[in-house]
């Protein structure tokens, strides 16, 4: 057994990265390995667990802050981890980076493995360029181990210099397994789902393509003589502190989408804001068609749960999405309005158990569990891993 200390964003609020190391805590907890998950949020507010049945709660202390609080560095002495492992992404650190950065470097004065895996590092790089390095650049000396979730992010923290190598390993899913009957009724009553439905999930970003799937809606409609049903479900991330300034295109994006499907009344598309993760894997599996329309990615939590729902999918021929989704998908020229077209009806057109059976054996083969176990031994080791 080891004595795993996590450090990383956690529900709530709600966040891509938060959901992952969920389930990566989970699945340590389950092979015996004891979790300690450090991160933001108030201590004296009630949370449900995120333990499954039959698991110990994991522990969850909330002492991340704007400023390094004494009582998180504390923690090393407390709990005497044998490895460390951060889930880094500055949105999603946001206004704990400093604290995080502390953290780490305590870690690193102590002896102990600190494994960095890095969720958006191609994305956040070319985004913020210098400052995005240099906050990089801080991270990369309190790091033993450095990972990314994607060849695209190993590229890009090569790239730039950030580090000479870096493991890769896939982001994880959850194992494919049938959905209970009782969630799918409720997600098809609360959602209103009675035709065939094309969905797009996931928070608002014009690296994700949106737009190109509602400017596709009225062609595929007029294909298959109005028989289906348009849902995009999803907000702007939620952006704190100095990076508020980072989600004001999302926002602007996201008015604009809601502004674009009111204009054809001849269309059933509806857009349903953020959707809890108890409804997620349902909704995924009721989408005759999940589209991923992405321009850019570095890697796609959207894309894994997708997978594990048995969904049947549509995505961009970008090379991310390639290394993903493997022949679990069916892929259309990026950014192709006629291409995402003409391959969505033919995908809607088409009997879907051969992408539901692929999607399931893509699952299989990129579980948490395996990615957990990656990320443990990749610390213990303390080698970098290709």
């Amino acid at each position: 057994m080891s004595k795993v200390l996590l450090i990383s964003p956690w529900s709530p609020p709600p966040d891509g990265v938060g959901f992952h190391s969920v389930a990566l805590a989970n699945s340590w907890q389950v092979a015996g390995h004891d979790v300690l998950v450090v991160t933001s949020g108030s201590e004296s507010s009630q949370f449900p667990s995120a333990s499954p049945p039959g698991v110990h709660e994991i522990r969850v202390v909330r002492t991340l802050r704007l400023l390094p609080h004494v009582a998180t560095t504390q923690l090393l002495t407390e709990f005497q981890p044998d490895v460390v492992i951060v889930q880094f992404a500055i949105a999603s650190q946001s206004t704990t980076l400093m604290s995080t950065l502390k953290l780490m470097s305590a870690a690193r004065r102590r002896g102990l493995p600190v494994v960095a895996a890095f969720h958006e590092p191609a994305r956040e790089i070319n985004r913020l360029g210098p400052l995005s390095r240099w906050i990089y650049r801080v991270a990369a000396r309190f790091t033993t181990c450095p990972v990314a979730y994607s060849s695209a992010g190993a590229i890009a923290l090569r790239g730039a210099k950030i580090f000479d190598d870096v493991s890769e390993v896939p982001l994880g899913c959850s194992p494919a397994a049938q959905v209970l009957l009782e969630d799918l009724n409720r997600v098809r009553d609360r959602y209103a789902i009675a035709a065939p439905l094309v969905l797009s999930l996931g928070f608002t970003h014009p690296d994700k393509g949106t737009d190109l799937l509602v400017a596709s809606m009225e062609e595929v409609a007029r294909a298959l003589d109005g028989d289906v049903r348009f849902l995009i479900a999803g907000a702007p991330r939620a952006r704190r502190g100095a990076f508020r300034f980072m989600g004001r295109g999302d926002r602007k994006l996201h008015r604009s989408l809601e502004a674009t499907i009111r204009l054809p009344k001849s269309i059933s598309v509806d857009m349903c804001g953020f959707v809890p993760e108890e409804d997620v894997a349902a909704l995924l599996y009721l989408a005759s068609a999940v589209v991923l329309p992405y321009r850019r990615a570095t890697q796609s939590s959207i894309a894994y749960q997708a997978l594990g729902a048995h969904a049947v999918i549509v995505a961009s021929d970008i090379p991310e999405l390639r290394s993903d989704l493997g022949t679990a998908a069916r892929f259309f020229r990026s950014e192709s309005i006629p291409s995402l077209t003409e391959t969505l009806v033919s995908v809607l057109n088409s009997p879907q158990n051969d992408w539901r059976h692929a999607a399931a054996i893509r699952a299989a083969e990129n579980s948490y569990d395996a990615t957990a176990q990656r990320l443990l031994n990749i610390g213990l080791s303390g080698t970098t891993s290709m």
